[in-house]
């Protein structure tokens, strides 16, 4: 069964995942907690318990993978599972769970690399790796051919390097760029929503 792309509101997730972001970076995990709850009713329709305990499960894999010196990258990925067994359950997304706990880790490791190099090196442009992972995540979770996913791994690569800026302390203009972020996020949840998904 393929996931229903076309029951949520992208510019709902959009906010939901940049404000996530946010919560994140500020380690506010009430926040990031409740934020998720939302997302989780939003983008998979999750009943109301279902989201709560799936939104713990990515609370816990995110204050696992936090720290940059003695993240523990295994036990996020168990959390990162658990969530997706439950997203499965709800939705009926085709991939296994383990394989997007694979794909998701791919992306969180992936982009901390990359944000870590252009924070070094504001001149590094390279999405190319981001784009990349976040295609085989979209094609697995949306079971769509990776072209058919290309343009929205692109926006949400695009969104991550606005919000690199901000957490790499050398945006010129923060609320610009989380505004540019929610943008981008927003077309690419809308890309997904096209038709051609």
């Amino acid at each position: 069964m393929q996931a229903n792309t076309k029951n949520f509101d992208p510019a709902k997730v959009a906010y939901f995942e940049k404000a996530g972001w946010q919560a994140y970076y500020k380690r506010q995990w009430g926040r990031a907690f409740r934020l998720m709850v939302q997302l989780n009713r939003e983008e998979f329709r999750m009943p109301l318990l279902t989201a709560i305990a799936a939104a713990l499960d990515i609370v816990r894999a995110s204050i696992a993978f936090a720290p940059l010196e003695g993240n523990d990258v295994p036990r996020a990925r168990e959390y990162v599972r658990r969530y997706y067994a439950k997203a499965r359950r709800t939705v009926g997304i085709a991939a296994d769970a383990d394989t997007l706990a694979d794909l998701e880790l791919d992306y969180w490791v992936v982009h901390r690399k990359l944000a870590l190099e252009r924070k070094a090196n504001q001149s590094i442009q390279n999405t190319a790796p981001m784009v990349e992972s976040f295609n085989r995540l979209h094609a697995a979770l949306f079971k769509a051919q990776p072209s058919a996913v290309r343009r929205s791994a692109e926006l949400r690569a695009e969104a991550a390097v606005a919000v690199d800026r901000i957490t790499g302390g050398y945006s010129q203009d923060v609320e610009k760029d989380w505004h540019e972020a929610e943008e981008k996020l927003k077309q690419a949840y809308g890309a997904l929503s096209s038709p051609s998904v």
